[in-house]
């Protein structure tokens, strides 16, 4: 796998090294989290996407959380909860 850096324009900390978690093969038989943001249309955009991975693997089961408000980040609770209860998470937004 080549080496890929990733920049975030908001840290003021010193540099990470961080690693790309591990890529599944397929998905079938994978719990999907889906993290909607709240942002008007991204409930549409989740909807559709879901709809595609669901077609196309035979996902066991879909977990659906939304953040309280799009203007700040996801509570640390919510987050670890649905992590602990998923295979891989599916995250958009729209406007």
């Amino acid at each position: 796998m080549a080496n890929i850096t990733l920049l975030d324009p908001t840290y003021e900390g010193e540099q990470v090294d961080k690693k790309l978690a591990p890529r599944f093969t397929d998905l079938n038989g994978k719990v999907m989290g889906i993290l909607d943001i709240t942002k008007k249309g991204s409930d549409i955009f989740l909807d559709r996407v879901e709809e595609l991975i669901c077609n196309q693997f035979e996902i066991a089961d879909v977990v659906r959380v939304k953040k309280p408000t799009f203007a700040r980040p996801a509570p640390t609770e919510l987050l670890r909860n649905l992590a602990q209860s998923v295979d891989f998470v599916i995250e958009g937004l729209a406007d």
